[in-house]
């Protein structure tokens, strides 16, 4: 049994289907963002516009977020759906979680980069909370 839940154990650390709003990263990596750019080009540019300014939906190269920004915010509302009644679907369905992570990365990619005629800000300012440090282990080395 010990040796079937190590076995588990690293096949969810290389699943990348496995990924959840709890466990979603950002990605960086040119190559992902790449990637997360055709899944948007594909899906996205309908409500949001080719340059993220926009349309129907909102903006999303500002700061200002209706449903919160972060990865783990963004890839929740593009694997769940917008707010009710405002038009943007569930994407679980139709995207694997790894390409709802890419695509939220490149999203997030785009902060600043200030699109022509870009819609108003919609929400509010997101600021992303700094990672908890390990408490320092004070060295008494005498």
């Amino acid at each position: 049994m010990e040796e079937a839940r190590i076995a588990v154990e690293e096949y969810k650390k290389t699943a990348k289907d496995l990924i959840d709003a709890n466990t979603v990263t950002l990605l960086t990596d040119a190559g992902d963002l790449a990637s997360g750019k055709k899944i948007f080009e594909a899906n996205c540019i309908a409500c949001h516009r080719a340059d993220a300014g926009g349309a129907i939906g909102p903006n999303l190269t500002d700061n200002h977020w209706l449903l919160g920004g972060g990865i783990k915010n963004v890839f929740n509302t593009i694997t769940k759906g917008g707010r009710d009644g405002k038009g943007m679907v569930a994407w679980q369905g139709t995207l694997k979680p790894s390409e709802i992570q890419l695509v939220a990365s490149y999203i997030l990619s785009l902060k600043g980069s200030n699109p022509k005629d870009a819609k108003a800000p919609e929400g509010d300012v997101y600021i992303e909370e700094p990672a908890t440090k390990a408490p320092e282990v004070a060295a008494n080395i005498k």
